[in-house]
């Protein structure tokens, strides 16, 4: 794994601002995240049995069924505004 990451890149992909200090401290946290990761990646796992419950415990999942839901019309009546069948909602997008 390569630590050769931007700050300023990364900050500007978050939309967040960073003054000189806080990008050095970081830039430090991060090649230490990166120093573990690359650690992690030597460690020989292929025999390990994976659970997927840290205690090992059999989980108790129920089935996946199908259950009567809402009509269309109850779940659009409640809606300020509607149009063709579907939710009018303010664009996100500009």
């Amino acid at each position: 794994m390569t630590k050769d990451f931007n700050i300023d890149d990364i900050s500007n992909l978050a939309s967040i601002h960073l003054e000189e200090k806080e990008k050095l401290k970081l830039q430090k946290d991060l090649e230490i995240v990166l120093e573990h990761v690359d650690a992690l990646k030597n460690i020989d796992v292929k025999d390990e049995k994976i659970d997927i419950h840290p205690l090992s415990k059999i989980l108790d999942l129920r089935e996946d069924e199908s259950t009567p839901s809402l009509s269309h019309e109850d779940a659009m009546k409640n809606s300020p505004e509607t149009k063709d069948g579907h939710f009018v909602v303010p664009p996100s997008i500009e």
